[in-house]
């Protein structure tokens, strides 16, 4: 279990879906690359199927993360609305395998860097649907056996994706801080007519302006902690 939660801190600060600082969207701290396809957008009655995709690169040393938010534009959301459910503990039992007709996307990569050394560690994560507005990441190990479930509430009527993390995940046994350096992942999928993980409505001023915010936590080696941090990312769209 202390080899679980270890792994588990240092994942879950990584699931940090785009992020950085609020007064460049784009600087040496990090980077964020969004893609939305198709970029022709669905209307209101007839919502689009769309793939979005995140990489979010950061290098922000001596920090922790305690909140994660993915901020969607108007004119797109998340739901896991009409797909079928994976449940939690099957999937922390048994593996992505318990939840394969649960997809709410590809696989996807997280990075992070843990304790003072700065030891890298790297994992594959698969996202699921739990249910209509909770997504759940599955985070394997590369090269190690270390496993860990995180989730994702969807808030905002679909335009928020917030991620929290625990104290007993950012702050393992033996005070071991994690730092985010990178992820990768990408949301998409279709269950029957209309439910799609993530949709397009609407394109207002040709464009969409993805976000994500992080909100730092105290960490175990009495680090100070920085104001909440923004990316942004614009994506053209037509309707």
């Amino acid at each position: 279990m202390r080899k679980l939660l270890t792994g588990a801190i240092a994942v879950s600060a990584t699931l940090a879906l785009a992020a950085g600082a609020i007064a460049d969207p784009n600087d040496a701290e990090g980077t964020l690359t969004v893609k939305a396809t198709p970029s022709n957008a669905g209307t209101k009655k007839k919502p689009k199927n769309t793939k979005l995709s995140f990489n979010y690169k950061v290098d922000k040393p001596g920090t922790t993360v305690e909140v994660i938010d993915v901020l969607m534009p108007a004119g797109t959301k998340f739901s896991g609305k009409g797909f079928r459910k994976c449940d939690a503990d099957e999937l922390i039992a048994g593996g992505i395998s318990a939840c394969s007709r649960s997809k709410a996307g590809p696989k996807g990569t997280a990075n992070a860097r843990v304790g003072a050394a700065g030891a890298p560690l790297n994992f594959d994560v698969y996202p699921f649907v739990e249910d209509a507005d909770t997504f759940l990441f599955y985070l394997s190990q590369q090269g190690g056996q270390l496993q860990s479930v995180v989730k994702g509430e969807i808030t905002s009527g679909g335009r928020r994706l917030s991620i929290t993390i625990p104290r007993e995940l950012r702050q393992p046994v033996l005070g071991v801080d994690a730092t985010l350096t990178g992820l990768d992942q990408t949301f998409s999928g279709k269950a029957g007519k209309r439910r799609y993980i993530v949709s397009s409505t609407g394109c207002k001023g040709r464009e969409w302006e993805f976000a994500g915010r992080l909100t730092f936590a105290v960490r175990a080696d009495g680090a100070a902690v920085p104001a909440p941090e923004q990316r942004e990312s614009v994506v053209d769209c037509k309707k």
